[in-house]
């Protein structure tokens, strides 16, 4: 089971109910309905935060993202949202000026 597991795609080994295949949760998972999952891995990132390497590739959708819009940087979409998103956290994100 462990080499099933490994041969996950890596999006599905970001949520809390391991799955083996498309719809086929691994043997040990309870919960194998798609709403419990989306709810399950809700829960876990509240409880847990996100990792490290979660955030990377986050900030890598992100970049990826801003680079395929077009416009002035402070006027994209995506860094709209990221300003966004900081402003939220209580922060403030230099050069955005009143997004």
């Amino acid at each position: 089971h462990e080499s099933a597991a490994a041969a996950a795609p890596h999006a599905r080994q970001l949520l809390a109910v391991p799955f083996v295949g498309k719809d086929v949760p691994s043997h040990a998972a309870e919960f194998s309905h798609p709403d419990a999952l989306i709810g399950l891995t809700i829960l876990a990132y509240r409880h847990e935060g996100l990792r490290r390497q979660d955030m990377r590739g986050l900030f890598n959708l992100l970049l990826e993202s801003m680079g395929q819009e077009v416009g002035p940087f402070r006027d994209r979409p995506t860094c709209r949202m990221y300003a966004h998103w900081v402003e939220l956290a209580g922060g403030h994100v230099r050069g955005a000026g009143r997004l």
